[in-house]
């Protein structure tokens, strides 16, 4: 199994990342402890291609070199990548990643595509042997499935996974059903017992302590990940994407969710 992770994602900024980096540093989150600091960027086939989108989560593609460059080592980074154009996924990846694979500015990724061609995710994997790739289950992968279903839908890509990430909200900062989440969690820790799970879906600064715990005390386990986006933003409109990352409610939610899994 992986060492799981405190994400959060939707960096933008060199000083998003520094703030945040400092952050982790100050809490003590590294490599040497239990859960390892991830730090998130959004990238889809848009930005990949240098289309204009309003979502402010995303930053020019043309920047998340230099982005990945300004962070310590020792965190984990990771690529949200999405796309509609799946029978080319490995190579749109093929394009995301190069310069940043083979450097190690990056070496992990999170598929935010509902039931990824298998053929492509192996590719991917073939030709990037050490990508940590991460399968987001998200509201439309689950929909409509049971946990049983959902647990060996998910199986079919054992070979080629390192997480799974329980996330309902997809960014929306919605929080998730805790029971039917934990009902999922349990079915694939029974089936992908080499697979490290997580969490996500409306975690805040405000909730995360309280969430962590029910968490914690219905599964009588620490060692899973959370990542939090949508919930450490401020809104300046109703449309999504339109908000912008909120640093110190994002410290707060590192120093309270290091502090209960630790």
């Amino acid at each position: 199994m992986k060492k799981p992770y405190i994400g959060i994602t939707g960096f933008t900024t060199k000083k998003e990342v520094e703030e945040i980096c400092d952050e982790f540093n100050n809490i003590l989150i590294s490599t040497d402890n239990k859960h390892i600091p991830m730090l998130g960027f959004l990238v889809s086939y848009k930005t990949l291609n240098k289309t204009p989108v309003k979502n402010k989560r995303y930053p020019l593609f043309e920047n998340v070199f230099s982005l990945l460059r300004s962070i310590d080592k020792r965190f984990l980074t990771m690529i949200h990548y999405n796309s509609r154009e799946i029978n080319t996924l490995a190579d749109q990846v093929s394009r995301v990643f190069e310069g940043i694979y083979e450097n190690g500015l990056c070496r992990a990724m999170q598929l935010n595509i509902v039931w990824p061609d298998l053929n492509q995710v192996k590719k991917i994997k073939t030709k990037f042997p050490e990508m940590q790739i991460v399968f987001q289950a998200s509201q439309n992968v689950m929909k409509g499935k049971t946990p049983i279903e959902i647990a060996k839908g998910i199986k079919q890509y054992n070979d080629f996974l390192d997480y799974v990430l329980i996330d309902p909200s997809g960014g929306r900062g919605e929080p998730f059903n805790i029971k039917n989440s934990l009902e999922v969690y349990s079915e694939l820790r029974e089936k992908l017992p080499d697979l490290t799970i997580g969490f996500a879906g409306g975690f805040t600064e405000k909730n995360v302590s309280e969430r962590l715990l029910k968490i914690i005390l219905q599964t009588g386990e620490k060692d899973f990940c959370i990542d939090a986006e949508g919930g450490l933003r401020d809104k300046i409109t109703k449309e999504y994407g339109d908000d912008l990352l909120n640093i110190d409610k994002s410290k707060k939610y590192s120093k309270e969710a290091y502090f209960m899994l630790s």
